[in-house]
């Protein structure tokens, strides 16, 4: 089980835990998931840089479901 130290994005990797893989809807959960994912690392890169973040710039939300020390 992967963890990370932001309360919020922990939150949303134990969603993707917690989902069915039988789901049919399973790909548009985990795109919802990496969204929220990628809104939550603009909103700390954000707070680090002081700078506002293009949303082309933003981390790749997948690398969040890896854990941390595997980065």
């Amino acid at each position: 089980m992967a963890t990370n130290s932001n309360p919020k994005i922990q939150e949303l990797m134990n969603e993707v835990e917690a989902l069915d893989l039988n789901d049919s809807s399973l790909e548009s959960k985990l795109n919802l998931i990496a969204q929220k994912v990628a809104a939550e690392q603009k909103k700390t890169e954000t707070k680090v840089t002081g700078l506002p973040i293009d949303d082309s710039r933003l981390i790749d939300p997948s690398e969040t479901f890896a854990c941390e020390g595997c980065q």
